[in-house]
């Protein structure tokens, strides 16, 4: 028998070796998955320390605009950014008056960050609504709806504040004391026809300020501009060329009495109506109550015209207010009442003959209340006599 190469050899010995050593593994590596389990079990028992949850909370801010002042010099900040940032601050508004069926729409705009509201009176039926004001944000095509109340009325301002719930808003930059001029470019923002609410959408006009300081009784200091206003544009804000608010929308030329103009009540009024508005007292007394053979004749002269009077009542008594016209086949004189926080106490009351254009109110306590005289409608014919009456207003113990 030939002999192997010593190299043979020593692989035929570890081959043996191998066989006598195999028989042994699988028993080894039972032992050692068996360890692993236990390892395992053992640590999952093990007590875990509570987990942590964190208690910081990360609240969103939002940048405010700032106010921007017109700097000699500066170049004009493009449309495009301003109402992209302006309207932000802008909201929507549907109010039911109780005299209508239809609602009134309108626009407004946030003062402040906690959500108070400047908007026109005629916009929330000078208070005389049924059911809620439904007020609503505006982004994109949606309505993010707000509930609010009303903090107080101007009726003869056309001015109304309202207080929406929630913060963070952004206000609108306001310039309390505006420089204009006849010729200044101004531009308006407001939900305009937006008369239903699957379609509210922000629309943008500009123009010319093309007079000042007019007066159509009771406004005072209108301000007269050529961007054209569309009926749910009332409440919208009037902005000079730098985005800064100088005045508030309120009514348009709608009987062609002349070329088509717009108007805005100017921020000196608009100044005046918040100083008593937001700490709700009613403005300054300007009607001393009078005896009877005092009667001096006042005048409506348009369709708009309302008149105001604010008398101090000494205690709970009734107020007997009279306004005779002088012809009653062209005025039906109507009456409201506005308590001492500027809020509606007695909505729209036709004066008629049979109770010879007297009304009497129940006075609640000792205050400052707001008469305001009005028409139900107005005429075309007797122009010089269109709503002339007499005013008596009394109180009775």
């Amino acid at each position: 028998m030939p002999k192997l190469p010593n190299s043979q050899k020593t692989n035929t010995s570890i081959q043996k070796t191998v066989r006598k050593i195999q028989p042994q593994i699988p028993l080894i590596l039972v032992v050692m998955m068996a360890m692993a389990l236990i390892g395992i079990a053992l640590w999952n028992a093990r007590p875990k320390p509570a987990p942590i949850i964190p208690t910081a909370t990360i609240e969103p801010t939002i940048t405010p605009i700032p106010t921007r002042e017109i700097v000699a010099g500066a170049t004009p900040i493009p449309y495009e950014e301003l109402t992209r940032d302006l309207e932000r601050s802008l909201v929507w508004i549907e109010s039911t008056p109780r005299t209508r069926f239809a609602p009134e729409h309108g626009t407004g705009v946030i003062l402040s960050a906690d959500g108070l509201v400047l908007t026109n009176a005629h916009v929330i039926s000078f208070g005389d609504i049924s059911g809620e004001i439904r007020v609503a944000l505006v982004v994109g095509s949606r309505l993010i709806e707000r509930q609010v109340e009303i903090i107080g009325i101007a009726p003869c301002e056309d001015l109304a504040l309202l207080d929406m719930v929630g913060e963070d808003y952004i206000p609108i930059p306001i310039n309390p004391d505006p420089s204009i001029g006849l010729g200044t470019e101004i531009f308006i923002l407001g939900y305009g026809q937006s008369t239903l609410s699957s379609n509210v959408s922000i629309g943008f006009a500009r123009g010319e300020i093309s007079r000042t300081l007019v007066t159509f009784s009771p406004y005072q200091a209108l301000i007269e501009h050529t961007a054209e206003l569309l009926p749910s544009d009332s409440g919208s804000p009037l902005f000079n060329r730098m985005g800064e608010m100088i005045g508030m929308n309120t009514l348009m030329d709608v009987q062609g009495r002349g070329r088509r103009a717009s108007y805005a009540i100017a921020q000196s009024r608009i100044q005046t109506a918040l100083a008593y508005l937001q700490i709700q007292e009613p403005p300054s007394v300007n009607y001393e109550l009078g005896a009877d053979d005092d009667m001096p004749i006042y005048r409506l002269t348009d369709y708009f015209d309302r008149h105001c009077y604010t008398s101090h009542i000494r205690e709970a008594s009734t107020l007997l207010v009279s306004a005779p016209p002088q012809e009653s086949h062209l005025f039906s004189p109507m009456v409201s009442v506005y308590d001492a926080k500027n809020q509606l106490m007695v909505s729209p009351t036709r004066l008629t003959s049979e109770a010879n254009y007297t009304t009497a109110i129940a006075i609640p306590t000792a205050g400052s209340y707001t008469v305001v005289i009005g028409r139900e409608s107005t005429t075309t014919s007797g122009a010089d006599k269109l709503g002339d009456y007499t005013l008596s207003i009394r109180q009775e113990n």
